[in-house]
């Protein structure tokens, strides 16, 4: 019988041919590797880690438009059935554009899919990030040693009109996989010169195989959504979040063929931001912000389980105003930024029980000084630059959010003082 770490091996040895392939080398022109977690919770998604808690992803992209997807994912159950199992989905979509009375466009794209389930070794994967975090490993059972497979289709319509440099959206999406899974979903959407774009829809899933957890994934990840996507060429981030179930999943990756593209970057309309910051005590916090001129609207947070009995989530989100000093120097680039917002406390006994959830107001001010000369790199329509900086919160009232649970109330104090390295992502929208 074939093992989880030889199915492992093999399928990554299958993605390896695929990309050495006539369709995967000579027409590529993009090569997407990406990651999902749960962890990726914006502060706002329940951060189990379980469910639909970690996946691998490679998409390939041809000139002609062909797009090739694999993703590997891991869904654990710690709650109910105490199992495990793995997913390989395999995709091949190719859209159909159809030109209207300007500014009007469909885009209308078929798929054909395949997807495997069993046991591909992510357990590993898991625990292996668990032990750089200092998390407790989580060992279930897979349902069997056999695999299932599972063929489907699916089509995807996408109606856009042209606003500007950006575009909205309105799409319909429906996928079958024949005694697995069905899925619908709809959605409206702004995409702004294809960098970023932001969307609020209705999804649907129903399982149709008998596996405990899929019957929560029909909880968990069906209903209202909200979803944000960043595209910088070099890196992108996609996140969808549904309030209903209190549950997200986000993706960060990157384009192995970017720098291939022509530069074309000038000068600086948008400016994302991705970093992370940590308190004195060592407690990691991702940052993540968005910069129009001298206005930064900014995301700190934090979540997952805390100890084996509670799990946690910590949001910040801040609008600020910065300035820029010393703007003649080459090398260093200071900037003093001072704003105000409001934090979320979220804790939870078990897997969903609310113990805490409370939101607070706050202040904060920043000290950032740019490393290097500005642009490090240039990718295509976009410019990287490095930046360190220090930070001080002062949060109000957090007398009343001690619960007793002294690794969540050290996450409580009113004044919050953090170091940490931004990368700083300038767009040039002006070619869009």
């Amino acid at each position: 019988m074939i093992g989880p770490r030889l199915r492992m091996w093999m399928l990554l040895s299958l993605i390896a041919l695929l990309g050495m392939s006539p369709v995967g080398a000579a027409a590529v022109e993009r090569l997407l590797l990406s990651t999902g977690n749960d962890a990726i919770s914006l502060g706002l998604g329940n951060n189990q880690d379980d469910g639909k808690s970690f996946s691998l992803t490679l998409s390939l992209v041809t000139a002609s438009g062909l797009v090739i997807d694999t993703a590997v994912t891991g869904f654990t159950d710690q709650k109910v059935s105490q199992s495990r199992y793995d997913t390989v989905t395999a995709h091949l979509s190719y859209p159909f554009t159809f030109t209207l009375p300007a500014p009007w466009q469909v885009v209308i794209a078929p798929t054909l899919a395949i997807t495997l389930i069993g046991s591909f070794g992510l357990e590993d994967v898991q625990n292996l990030l668990h032990s750089f975090k200092h998390k407790k490993p989580v060992v279930l059972p897979a349902p069997n040693g056999n695999l299932d497979a599972h063929i489907g289709a699916g089509l995807e319509t996408t109606l856009y009109y042209q606003l500007g440099p950006g575009r909205l959206s309105l799409g319909l999406r429906g996928d079958h996989r024949i005694g697995w899974e069905s899925e619908v979903d709809a959605h409206i959407g702004y995409e702004l010169g294809g960098a970023v774009s932001a969307a609020f829809g209705y999804h649907h899933t129903k399982g149709h195989c008998g596996y405990p957890k899929q019957c929560m994934q029909e909880e968990q990840y069906s209903g209202f959504f909200f979803s944000a996507d960043w595209n910088a060429h070099l890196l992108f981030t996609s996140y969808r979040y549904y309030p209903h179930s209190g549950f997200s999943f986000g993706f960060i990756g990157i384009d192995a063929l970017a720098f291939l593209r022509p530069q074309t970057y000038q000068k600086s309309d948008l400016t994302v931001t991705h970093g992370l910051f940590y308190e004195v005590d060592g407690n990691p916090l991702r940052l993540g912000g968005i910069e129009v001129a001298n206005t930064v609207l900014t995301l700190l947070y934090i979540s997952g389980p805390i100890d084996a009995s509670h799990r946690f989530n910590i949001g910040q989100y801040s609008l600020s105003y910065r300035w820029q000093l010393l703007k003649s120097s080459r090398y260093l680039h200071p900037s003093l930024q001072a704003g105000a917002g409001v934090k979320r406390y979220n804790l939870v006994q078990g897997f969903d029980q609310p113990m805490l959830e409370e939101v607070r107001p706050v202040l904060t001010v920043e000290a950032a000084v740019g490393l290097g000369s500005t642009p490090l790199w240039i990718v295509a329509n976009t410019a990287y630059s490095l930046r360190v900086g220090a930070s001080l919160t002062y949060v109000f009232a957090t007398g009343s959010l001690h619960t007793g649970v002294l690794e969540y109330d050290r996450h409580t104090k009113a004044w919050v003082f953090l170091l940490g390295i931004t990368l700083a992502v300038d767009h040039d929208l002006s070619g869009v």
